[in-house]
């Protein structure tokens, strides 16, 4: 299974989600999105409601409601042990929550990928985008 964080204003579902979903898509398996926020019930709809998604996950807490790293992270991190891929957008909230979920869990994390080539292969830019990398990663 693979675990997608959705980005959200907590009225809306952000665009980018459906990238992340997509991107989840070429991994193959089931597809969970998890929705944390603060009176966000819209956006788990509008969640469940993409393409190739299974299943939605939504927690929703006043502590949730700005979507910071240090409270959106812990939870991510202690999901992520049952899942074979996290994946979140390449925005400022993915880059953010990503890291310090990634080292929360002692697991790996491969940025900003562009392209799926198998389930441990991916293309991501280096060099200020001027250049794409395939890196492997074997680490769960």
């Amino acid at each position: 299974m693979i675990l997608v964080l959705a980005e959200h204003n907590n009225t809306q579902l952000h665009a980018a989600t459906r990238h992340a979903v997509a991107a989840a898509s070429q991994l193959g398996g089931d597809i969970v999105v998890l929705v944390v926020g603060s009176g966000c019930e819209a956006v788990a709809s509008q969640a469940a409601q993409l393409q190739g998604v299974a299943k939605v996950l939504f927690s929703d807490a006043a502590h949730y409601a700005h979507g910071l790293a240090e409270n959106v992270a812990p939870l991510l991190a202690q999901l992520a042990k049952d899942y074979s891929h996290v994946l979140a957008t390449a925005t400022t909230t993915g880059k953010d929550v990503m890291p310090r979920a990634a080292a929360l869990a002692n697991a790996p994390q491969v940025s900003e990928i562009v392209q799926v080539v198998s389930a441990d292969t991916f293309v991501r830019p280096i060099y200020a985008g001027n250049a794409l990398e395939t890196v492997q990663c074997h680490e769960k």
